[in-house]
């Protein structure tokens, strides 16, 4: 039996806390980026994302919470965004991006080892599953590539494909005589 995937969210003070139950990927990228969204624009400037359960992050995940952390380090304060208990391999891919300076990588879980048994016993809400347009999720996932293909001169040659190819395809899209979803 396959184990649905799953994102706890809440807050612990100003701790805004998403736990990924699965995977993290664009299937489910826009459910989180609309809540991390909505937490930023009410104030939320911490935000720690639990991967104990991550099966596994693609890129526009990494997009979207790089995009986060550019977004809280803009903001005067304190803040930031963290990953913690995360594989290697989850970590691996964010340092190969040369995301790692805006975004914290805690695999044992230390800074946050109080805080993560409160919020293990406590945390309970789901996102809902998001069902997004198909123009929606070009847009998104167009959206978090540029800002890894802006963040560092080795990931043009990663991402510079994908991001020209979706350009695209929402060109196209846009052009007159164009099929809506």
């Amino acid at each position: 039996m396959k184990m649905r995937d799953s994102i706890l969210v809440g807050d612990l003070g100003s701790v805004t806390w998403i736990r990924v139950e699965g995977v993290a990927n664009h299937s489910n990228c826009g459910a989180i980026r609309d809540y991390v969204r909505q937490r930023f624009e009410e104030g939320g400037r911490r935000f720690v994302f639990d991967m104990e359960n991550c099966r596994g992050i693609d890129s526009t995940f990494i997009g979207m919470i790089y995009h986060l952390a550019v977004d809280v380090d803009e903001k005067e304060g304190e803040g930031g965004v963290d990953l913690i208990n995360t594989s290697d391999r989850n970590a691996n891919a964010i340092r190969k991006l040369g995301l790692d300076w805006a975004i914290g990588i805690d695999r044992g879980d230390e800074r946050w080892s109080n805080e993560t048994v409160l919020v293990r016993e406590n945390i309970a809400n789901s996102l809902p599953e998001q069902e997004l347009s198909r123009r929606e999720k070009a847009e998104m996932i167009l959206d978090a590539h540029q800002i890894l293909l802006e963040s560092n001169e080795a990931n043009e040659s990663r991402f510079r494909d994908v991001v020209d190819q979706l350009r695209d395809e929402l060109d196209r899209e846009d052009s007159p005589g164009a099929k809506e979803d």
